[in-house]
Protein backbone atom coordinates (compact mmCIF):
# COMPACT_ATOMS: atom_id res chain seq x y z
CA UNK A 1 0.00 0.00 0.00
CA UNK A 2 1.29 3.37 -1.02
CA UNK A 3 -0.97 5.31 1.42
CA UNK A 4 0.37 6.74 4.65
CA UNK A 5 3.56 5.88 3.27
CA UNK A 6 3.91 7.86 -0.33
CA UNK A 7 0.67 9.67 0.49
CA UNK A 8 -1.70 11.01 2.65
CA UNK A 9 -5.17 12.09 2.69
CA UNK A 10 -5.98 15.57 3.48
CA UNK A 11 -9.29 15.75 3.27
CA UNK A 12 -12.57 13.48 1.54
CA UNK A 13 -16.06 14.37 0.44
CA UNK A 14 -18.55 12.08 -0.96
CA UNK A 15 -16.74 12.70 -4.43
CA UNK A 16 -13.02 12.38 -4.03
CA UNK A 17 -10.30 12.82 -1.93
CA UNK A 18 -7.32 15.38 -1.52
CA UNK A 19 -3.80 14.13 -0.70
CA UNK A 20 -0.22 15.47 0.07
CA UNK A 21 3.34 13.46 -1.03
CA UNK A 22 5.85 12.79 1.04
CA UNK A 23 8.03 14.48 -0.90
CA UNK A 24 11.37 12.74 1.18
CA UNK A 25 9.98 9.15 0.03
CA UNK A 26 12.96 7.24 -1.96
CA UNK A 27 10.65 6.80 -5.13
CA UNK A 28 11.33 10.56 -6.09
CA UNK A 29 15.24 10.35 -6.04
CA UNK A 30 15.14 7.74 -9.29
CA UNK A 31 12.08 9.39 -10.68
CA UNK A 32 13.93 11.87 -12.07
CA UNK A 33 17.30 12.73 -9.83
CA UNK A 34 16.48 17.10 -9.62
CA UNK A 35 13.08 17.08 -11.76
CA UNK A 36 11.03 14.60 -9.17
CA UNK A 37 7.30 13.86 -10.58
CA UNK A 38 5.32 11.11 -9.47
CA UNK A 39 5.15 8.04 -11.18
CA UNK A 40 2.27 6.96 -13.57
CA UNK A 41 1.61 3.63 -12.33
CA UNK A 42 1.76 5.08 -8.43
CA UNK A 43 -1.10 7.34 -9.37
CA UNK A 44 -3.27 4.62 -10.54
CA UNK A 45 -2.25 2.25 -7.54
CA UNK A 46 -3.35 5.22 -5.43
CA UNK A 47 -6.69 5.69 -7.52
CA UNK A 48 -6.94 1.52 -6.77
CA UNK A 49 -6.48 2.50 -2.90
CA UNK A 50 -9.10 4.77 -2.53
CA UNK A 51 -11.81 3.34 -4.63
CA UNK A 52 -11.11 -0.13 -2.05
CA UNK A 53 -11.41 2.37 0.65
CA UNK A 54 -14.59 3.78 0.17
CA UNK A 55 -16.08 0.12 -0.96
CA UNK A 56 -18.01 -1.86 0.87
CA UNK A 57 -16.72 -5.25 -0.58
CA UNK A 58 -13.75 -6.35 -2.08
CA UNK A 59 -13.09 -5.70 -5.92
CA UNK A 60 -11.07 -6.96 -8.51
CA UNK A 61 -9.88 -4.52 -10.88
CA UNK A 62 -10.28 -6.41 -14.99
CA UNK A 63 -9.18 -3.38 -16.81
CA UNK A 64 -7.78 0.44 -17.09
CA UNK A 65 -9.57 2.07 -20.04
CA UNK A 66 -8.49 5.35 -21.43
CA UNK A 67 -5.54 6.28 -19.48
CA UNK A 68 -4.45 9.72 -20.19
CA UNK A 69 -1.38 11.30 -18.67
CA UNK A 70 -1.60 15.01 -19.19
CA UNK A 71 0.41 16.97 -17.34
CA UNK A 72 2.90 15.34 -14.62
CA UNK A 73 2.44 16.16 -11.33
CA UNK A 74 5.54 16.81 -8.77
CA UNK A 75 5.62 15.80 -5.27
CA UNK A 76 5.11 19.04 -3.84
CA UNK A 77 1.97 19.81 -5.45
CA UNK A 78 -1.26 19.06 -3.51
CA UNK A 79 -3.92 16.59 -5.62
CA UNK A 80 -7.28 16.22 -5.92
CA UNK A 81 -9.16 12.69 -6.72
CA UNK A 82 -12.37 12.98 -8.10
CA UNK A 83 -14.14 9.23 -8.45
CA UNK A 84 -17.30 8.59 -9.68
CA UNK A 85 -18.86 5.14 -9.64
CA UNK A 86 -20.36 3.90 -12.81
CA UNK A 87 -21.73 0.44 -13.14
CA UNK A 88 -18.82 -1.78 -12.75
CA UNK A 89 -16.22 1.15 -13.37
CA UNK A 90 -15.12 3.97 -11.51
CA UNK A 91 -14.01 7.15 -13.54
CA UNK A 92 -11.30 8.74 -12.15
CA UNK A 93 -9.82 12.40 -12.70
CA UNK A 94 -6.25 13.78 -10.92
CA UNK A 95 -6.30 17.58 -10.73
CA UNK A 96 -3.97 19.81 -9.55
CA UNK A 97 -5.83 23.46 -9.25
CA UNK A 98 -8.85 22.17 -10.90
CA UNK A 99 -6.54 21.29 -13.88
CA UNK A 100 -6.80 17.46 -15.44
CA UNK A 101 -2.94 16.10 -15.27
CA UNK A 102 -4.55 12.19 -15.57
CA UNK A 103 -7.26 10.34 -16.29
CA UNK A 104 -9.33 7.00 -16.63
CA UNK A 105 -11.54 4.26 -15.81
CA UNK A 106 -10.98 1.44 -13.59
CA UNK A 107 -13.20 -1.33 -14.23
CA UNK A 108 -13.59 -4.34 -12.18
CA UNK A 109 -15.73 -7.21 -10.59
CA UNK A 110 -16.21 -8.06 -7.15
CA UNK A 111 -13.35 -10.30 -5.67
CA UNK A 112 -13.81 -13.59 -4.86
CA UNK A 113 -11.81 -16.33 -2.89
CA UNK A 114 -10.53 -18.59 -5.41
Amino acid sequence: MLRNNLYYIVRSNPNGFTLRFDASHPIFAGHFPNHPIVPGACLVQMAEELVAATEDVPLHCTALRNLRFNRPITPEQEVTYIIKNMHQAFNVQILVSDVICAQFAIHYDQARDY
